[in-house]
């Protein structure tokens, strides 16, 4: 019985330890995986770049300042993983994206980045994928108030039975309301655990069942397949009242 119970205790702490400790050793290794990944395509190279061009341009009495200061010359940390070759290379990547954004937001940036969008948008597969990475940089980076989600609701999908969480985003297409004589909404399915891809539905909204669940409680629901669900809406909590969609 003493047996038991220590085993309980054991797996109750062990639980209890885990669970405060997995959303920070999740959070650590994605900034570490985001940081490697940064360093190796952004870092690494601009600053590589910046070394060749003190290397080019400086001289020997550059190269000569670096082997006094580091133990290195220029080369050696161009050809190696040098620390300073990502010292250098974020703060100048950053200085850079810091230009290149102020000089696009002018008049003659945005017609200038209008005429490249077109030009490589005729590109039959460089332009559709070109597309979508700037609609989805657009929607996460820029705040595009275009895309919205304005409520959560409950739809049968993909067939009779099944139920699916979904995201109000319109009230259809009037060429849709206009010909089935109803009341239309479009609502957006996510593709769980990614927000970015997922179906686009247009249905009668007398076929969805408006959800008391705020977007910022659905997305998290959405992104952890279902896990995350708010204490109210679990099973044996009385059934808030219904809201519209």
């Amino acid at each position: 019985m003493l047996s038991q119970a220590i085993k309980a205790g054991f797996k109750r702490s062990f639980t209890t330890g885990l669970a405060a400790l997995l959303p920070t050793t999740l959070t650590v290794l994605i900034l570490i995986a985001g940081f490697g990944l940064a360093n190796d395509y952004i870092g690494r190279p601009v600053g590589g770049f910046v070394l060749w061009a003190f290397e080019t341009y400086g001289g020997p009495s550059v190269d000569a300042w670096f082997i006094q200061k580091t133990g290195h010359s220029l080369l050696e940390m161009r050809s190696t993983d040098h620390w300073l070759k990502s010292a250098i290379g974020f703060p100048v990547a950053i200085t850079m994206i810091f230009f290149a954004g102020f000089l696009l937001a002018s008049f003659l940036g945005k017609r200038l980045m209008e005429t490249f969008d077109h030009l490589v948008a005729r590109f039959p597969i460089i332009g559709s994928i070109y597309g979508y990475g700037k609609k989805v940089s657009d929607f996460l980076l820029k705040g595009n108030r275009q895309v919205e989600f304005k409520s959560v609701v409950l739809v049968k999908y993909p067939y009779e039975g099944i139920w699916s969480i979904g995201f109000v985003t319109g009230d259809g297409i009037n060429v849709l309301t206009e010909r089935e004589g109803k009341d239309m909404v479009t609502v957006y399915i996510p593709n769980a655990p990614s927000l970015i891809t997922g179906w686009v539905l247009i249905l009668p909204r007398t076929d969805v069942i408006p959800l008391p669940m705020s977007v910022d409680e659905a997305i998290p629901f959405a992104v952890s397949a279902g896990v995350l669900l708010p204490e109210r809406l679990k099973p044996g909590q009385p059934v808030p009242a219904e809201e519209t969609a």
